[in-house]
Parts: C-alpha cells; structure tokens; sequence
C-alpha cells in the first residue's frame, strides 16, 4: 500500500491539543513546537498546511461557510491574532503563546536551513519574493530557495496561469511553500495548488514578504504584545483597511471578548459531565515552577477537564486519575520512588515521568517502577505518545460513567460479566474444550454409579 503523505491531523500518529473558538478550532502550541512538527512531518514523508487565523479571519469564518470550511482542510491552525489569545484565555482555554505567521516564514526557514529543507516563496508584490527570499538566505546561511514566484493580478481565475503555476511549483520540488496573497485567495490557492505537491507544507503568510523586504514596517514589538498591531497597519494603509479593522473589527472583538468572558465564568454543571460529579484529577510534580506553568497550560488546552494540582516538593500524597512526575529534584532521582509509593496504593492510575535526558537505563528503571509512560522533559515530539495515552484513558473513563450511570447500570454490568463468560468459553482452545468434555463425562459415569 502506498504511504499517505496528505493525512489530515486527527488520523495522523501524534496528536496536538486543540480548543475551539466561535466554532473554530485552534491548536494550542508555542511557535517552537510548531515549528518541529512541520519538520518532523517532512521527515516521516508527510505533507500538510498551516493557517494563522486573527480577527477578521474569525470574522469572516462566522460569515462565510466556505471560508470556514477552507480552514477545516488546513493541518494545522495557530492563533495569530493577540485579540484572539485573550479571548482564548478569558474562556478558559488558553494558548501557550500567539504564533504569527510573520514569525513563522523566519523561523521556519532558519531551522529549515539547519535540516536541509528548501522553501518557495509565491505571491506579494513584484520583485517582493525574490528580495525577500534574499534577506532570508542572508540571515540562514544554508537554506535552500527553491523558487520564487510573483504571479499576475488575476491569475487565481485564470487555469492556465494556475496550472503553468503548479507545474513550476511540482518541478522545483520545494518542502516549504510561503504563499503571500492575502486571506482569503492564499488560502484558496494553497487548496488548489497543495494537490499537486501533497507531501510539502504550505503556509498562508499575508504580507510577510513585504516585511522581510522592507517594503513596510512591521508594528513595534510592543504593539505586537498590546493586540495593537492591526492599528498600525491602518495608520499605514487608511484607505484599505479602515472598514476591515475599525468598522467590522472593533465591535467584534469586542463582542468576542466579553461572550469568552462570560463562558468563562459561568460555572459548569457537576452532574452534567461526561466523567460524573467527579471530574479527572492530575497531580503535577516539577521542582521547576516555570516547567510546571508550561505542563499545567499544555494539559489544560489539550484537556480542558483535568482537574490539575501542582507540586514543587517530591509529594504525590492524595487521590489522584494521573501523576505527572519529574525524574530530577535537585540531583536525586524521585520518579521511580514516588511511582512505587502510588503503585502500593492499589488504585488505578496513570503515571508518568519526565526526565531532562531519558537514555534506555533510565527508562527501563522507570517502567519497572510501574510508570505507564516516559519521556523527555524539553522534547515536544517524545510527548505525543504521551497525550495520546491520556486521551485513551480518558475516553475509557467516560465509557465507564456511561455504563454506571445507564439505567439499569448494575444489571446491565451483570449482564456484560455473563456475555463476556460466555464469549471466552466459546472461543477456548479446541484442546480445551476437550478436557472439559472429557471431565463432564467422567462426573456424570460418577454421579450414575453413585445413584
């Protein structure tokens, strides 16, 4: 069977978290992680698109079913928009960090340079792509431009500049392609062009090139980290996108802000849920705060709801679903100790280590001292097997409310223990049944000689 190269993100081996807004939903990972997962896909042969949405994206997504339903194709969906980071976070679903695609086509490129990858640039104005992919290959020595390519105005309608375009994209055989047309025709021409050249990664940049170029001027750092980006860009360009960011985007945002703050207070029901009264519990362990900050938000984004307690001190007192546990306090080797103190309680739980440097010795160590699951601490890609174990066994516990809170629950439990008998005693081994035959006749001649 041929390998896929086009899987979309839930069918694929590992699984990031996701939260949804106004119906849409974003994955919540730092820049740096999503970097290493484009990456890393290009390694296993996959390919794959990244979308940025901001503000007047969801916008437009809430408006028009086909843009919403472009971004469904997209693998990948980071927040771009400040705006959208607070609202995020007032609902109770936050994001580790805004990731813009204006960062992104950098950094990309510079570990791309480091791994060998190349990248094409398409779109932005003429002569842009190519000063822009100047000034990267300036800054990473190393990285490999495929191609340029500035198309005309209205070659997005026209099939046969399209297709001279995606002929000259399949020949140049990039694994990165920056398209720089503006949402949504970049996002319309990455869906019909990425066919053609399934196994690269596409990303919708905006204006990007013209940053790179230095054709306009990006907004300061602090008005990037005060959600007042978008006021430069109408300062630059009033007369284009006043009606965009004053007239649509201020009263949506502002709508936006105060319905993720009222989701966000709202109490949820406790009878309601799909774990019972009781929601999932996870314990924390980490002597490194700032670590622990960054472990609480990943399995509060992916798994909004873990009941989540931290720990700084070696302790892993109480009743916890999962125990997340630091291997290195200060020197001293504690995950195996505190996985055994859990293990001696007889409850079922989940537990697993993180340790900064994870040879095979250390691992061995850590299974036999019954951790379920083990990986290393500053490594995004080691932990996806392990959010894929505790989805798993979160989906196991809400198949298990399920069943006691049915009516009839403890019947229909009998009833499963009986079926589940039966269904081993018809699928014993031949010899088996044989014995048993066998013992059957042998106590029935016993019982007739008896009578």
């Amino acid at each position: 069977m041929a390998k896929r190269n086009d899987l979309p993100l839930n069918e694929r081996p590992a699984a990031l978290p996701e939260v949804e807004l106004r119906g849409i939903g974003v994955h919540a990972i730092s820049q740096i992680e999503c970097v290493e997962y484009v990456l890393d896909e290009l390694d296993a042969g996959r390919g794959g698109w990244v979308v940025t949405p901001n503000l007047d994206h969801l916008l437009r997504a809430t408006r028009e079913r086909e843009f919403r339903e472009l971004y469904s194709e997209a693998t990948l969906r980071v927040v771009d928009g400040q705006i959208l980071v607070w609202a995020l976070a007032l609902q109770r679903t936050p994001v580790p960090e805004r990731v813009a695609g204006s960062d992104l086509i950098s950094l990309l490129s510079e570990n791309a340079a480091a791994r060998k990858r190349s990248v094409f640039l398409l779109g932005g104005n003429p002569g842009t792509a190519r000063k822009a992919a100047d000034v990267l290959q300036a800054r990473y020595p190393g990285l490999s431009v495929a191609g340029t390519d500035c198309p005309p105005l209205g070659f997005d309608r026209d099939p046969l500049a399209m297709a001279r375009l995606s002929r000259k994209i399949h020949q140049a055989k990039p694994d990165i392609v920056f398209v720089a047309l503006g949402s949504p025709k970049q996002e319309l021409v990455i869906r019909h062009l990425r066919h053609d050249r399934p196994e690269a990664w596409w990303l919708g940049v905006g204006i990007s090139f013209s940053f790179l170029a230095g054709e306009v001027r990006r907004a300061p750092r602090w008005m990037q980290r005060a959600g007042l980006e978008w006021a430069h860009r109408v300062w630059q360009e009033p007369g284009r996108l006043f009606q965009r960011y004053i007239v649509d985007g201020l009263p949506f945002a502002a709508r936006l802000l105060f319905s993720a703050a009222l989701s966000g207070v709202l109490p949820k029901g406790r009878t309601a849920g799909p774990y019972g009264t009781q929601r999932p519990r996870a314990l924390l362990v980490d002597d490194d705060p700032m670590a622990l900050e960054h472990l609480e938000l990943l399995l509060s984004s992916r798994f909004p709801d873990l009941e989540i307690t931290t720990r700084t001190a070696p302790d892993v007192a109480g009743d916890y679903d999962f125990y997340f546990l630091d291997n290195d306090f200060e020197g001293e080797l504690m995950a195996g100790k505190l996985a055994r103190e859990i293990r001696a309680r007889e409850k079922a739980a989940t537990v697993v280590a993180f340790s900064g440097n994870l040879d095979i010795d250390t691992l061995k160590r850590l299974i036999n001292a019954g951790c379920d699951g083990a990986c290393e601490k500053g490594v995004p890609s080691s932990w996806r097997p392990i959010l894929a174990l505790v989805e798993k066994r979160l989906a196991e516990m809400v198949v298990s409310h399920r069943r006691a809170a049915s009516p009839f629950g403890g019947v229909k439990h009998a009833a499963g223990s009986i079926r589940d008998l039966l269904q081993d005693w018809n699928e014993r081994p031949a010899e088996d049944a044989g014995n048993v035959a066998q013992q059957g006749a042998e106590d029935e001649r016993k019982w007739r000689k008896s009578a």
